[in-house]
């Protein structure tokens, strides 16, 4: 019977041989042709059966749930169930598995993943996944983090220090406070400001009402200042609804959201950090059932570390130790560690310890976790003062006395004729004025510069000079010309930034979506955030344009398809 290909032999518990006879071979063949993950689970034994017969049923119960003398000879072949690869003896009745599932099996995509490796026996008792090992090329099918610990940093302009984030609270406040409240803790120097994670859409503070109210607020904070905070509201609600609301964030020039994966669901979270490339903060909400029994579920560094980063979270936050949850120091640490240890090309992510913190604990926290670490302090700080920016300033002094804060951007040239980089020694000189000769500007050693430096875009005949913005001018844009050969045309991509295009000599098309806008001399072309977009020449002579942008802004992406 096929039943007796599921008989393996246990020698210590420590290796395993999955088929026998015939059926090893064609185990090692399967080992070149395809590709396995493994997840590592740790399975309390309560009944009469042995640990062998535990995974066993765990294999099948995960890939073709149907009893062993049911499953066809070529679906054993084609290694389609799942493997047992180790078992250890961690204590009396309790072992450690490791079972290698085909990578092809979870479709590659976020809901079948969670299906494969935590579907069925989540129903079960005494079953708690503690790790995984996965391939390269696997984990290069999944998005990550968009920003990560160094592009939030580069954001922000914040590289020696933990980072400071508060939230706007308590639900029930009008737009008008939570606007002040904002204002206020960003002329504090916050480096990011949620949304609590309950204020949501709410009749008394409407998310259409409320997100432009406070990016308004907090931008004017900002001009202020001179320094920059990330505002993330909250993104929930109802699955036609979610979308709706970034779109609304983004056109109010919001560069972040707080998203709770459990409330809205883990794909939802990788398709809006793919899609946006938003500073994303993963919420806990709903997942303390996975951590309250040692035996069942999930461990919180598998979930809110490895699975929360491997969706697109840039930032998670969790209950830490000490706090009014349960976590323990060692859960949290191994958390921490999961954001930030290598995962091929993924990259890393902040963890943001939270629930409870106090500004006594700044010193604790930043020795515990390090600087790569978003601190987050709400309710303790309304203790502090009833003055908003009081306690943010009060919790900046805290983090600054702990760290010498150096303000030097060490940011690399980037490919992106679109993305902000710090001016050289050797880069052109202010000056009180450019003059024009043969649309061309050399003052200051300005120079004519190729379009973009790096692959992954396609354009052709297209030059830039950058103008105002990378020449020591004090401005919080940057003015650049571009020109069009005949037949040539820039790349076709999106980004959260505007574009403002000023026409300056022969004919062109700004090319969106829908759209095809001819834009002459004089004209002027706006492209919205988020909008595909590609300029064109469209005449026999040179067509060239102004392009003013954000001085600081995120890089743009190609787009899926060409126009």
């Amino acid at each position: 019977m096929l039943y007796d290909t599921f008989l393996y032999r246990i020698e210590n518990h420590m290796s395993v041989n999955y088929f026998k006879g015939s059926m090893k071979k064609e185990k090692n063949n399967l080992s070149k042709s395809n590709l396995r993950f493994s997840v590592l689970y740790r399975i309390t034994v309560s009944d009469g059966r042995t640990i062998e017969e535990h995974a066993r049923d765990l294999t099948l119960e995960q890939t073709v749930e149907v009893p062993p003398d049911c499953v066809p000879g070529k679906i054993i072949r084609g290694g389609i169930p799942g493997r047992v690869e180790n078992i250890i003896t961690v204590a009396q009745k309790v072992f450690d598995v490791s079972i290698s599932f085909r990578c092809d099996i979870t479709d590659y995509t976020v809901p079948q993943f969670l299906n494969t490796v935590f579907g069925n026996i989540s129903l079960k008792n005494n079953i708690k996944i503690i790790g995984f090992d996965f391939p390269e090329a696997f984990l290069a099918c999944f998005p990550g983090p968009s920003h990560g610990v160094d592009g939030i940093r580069k954001l922000l302009g914040v590289y020696d220090r933990p980072l400071a984030c508060t939230a706007l609270k308590p639900m029930g406040l009008s737009v008008r406070e939570l606007a002040s409240m904002a204002k206020a803790m960003a002329r504090g120097g916050a480096d990011l400001i949620k949304d609590d994670h309950g204020i949501s859409n709410q009749p008394f503070h409407p998310f259409s009402e409320r997100v432009p109210r406070c990016a308004e607020a907090i931008a004017t904070a900002n001009a202020r200042t001179g320094r920059k905070t990330i505002y993330c509201p909250t993104v929930s609600g109802r699955f036609d609804e979610i979308e709706r609301q970034v779109r609304c964030a983004v056109g109010e020039g919001v560069s972040g959201i707080l998203i709770a994966p459990m409330l809205v669901g883990f794909d939802t979270v990788r398709y809006l950090s793919e899609t946006y490339k938003l500073v994303t903060i993963g919420h806990p909400s709903l997942t303390g059932t996975n951590f309250h029994s040692t035996k069942h579920g999930m461990t919180p560094a598998a979930l809110l570390g490895t699975i929360f980063r491997l969706i697109g979270t840039d930032i998670s936050v969790f209950p830490n130790a000490g706090g009014r949850f349960f976590f323990t120091q060692k859960e949290c640490t191994d958390l921490a560690a999961a954001l930030k240890k290598p995962l091929g090309p993924v990259k890393t992510a902040f963890p943001c310890p939270a629930g409870g913190m106090s500004l006594e604990k700044i010193s604790d926290l930043s020795r515990e976790y390090g600087k790569d670490t978003v601190l987050l302090i709400g309710g303790a700080l309304i203790r502090h003062s009833p003055d908003r920016a009081q306690g943010i300033t009060a919790f900046m002094e805290r983090i600054r006395s702990l760290y010498m804060e150096r303000l030097e951007n060490p940011a690399d040239e980037f490919a992106s004729s679109c993305e902000w980089k710090a001016p050289s020694p050797h880069s052109a000189a202010l000056t009180d004025l450019l003059t024009c000769n043969k649309y061309r500007w050399t003052e200051g050693a300005r120079r004519v510069e190729p379009y973009k430096t790096g692959p992954g875009f396609d354009f052709k005949g297209i030059i830039r000079q950058e103008l105002i913005g990378k020449s020591g001018e004090k401005t919080s844009f940057d003015l650049r010309y571009f020109e069009i050969e005949p037949g040539g045309y820039s790349s076709f991509e999106k980004h959260v930034h505007e574009h403002v295009i000023i026409g300056v000599r022969g004919l062109g098309i700004c090319i969106k979506k829908r759209k095809k806008i001819h834009v002459r001399p004089n004209d002027i072309a706006y492209v919205g955030p988020m909008e595909e977009h590609r300029m064109r020449n469209a005449g026999r002579e040179p067509f060239g344009f102004f392009c003013i942008v954000d001085h600081k802004r995120d890089k743009p992406i190609a787009a899926s398809s060409s126009l």
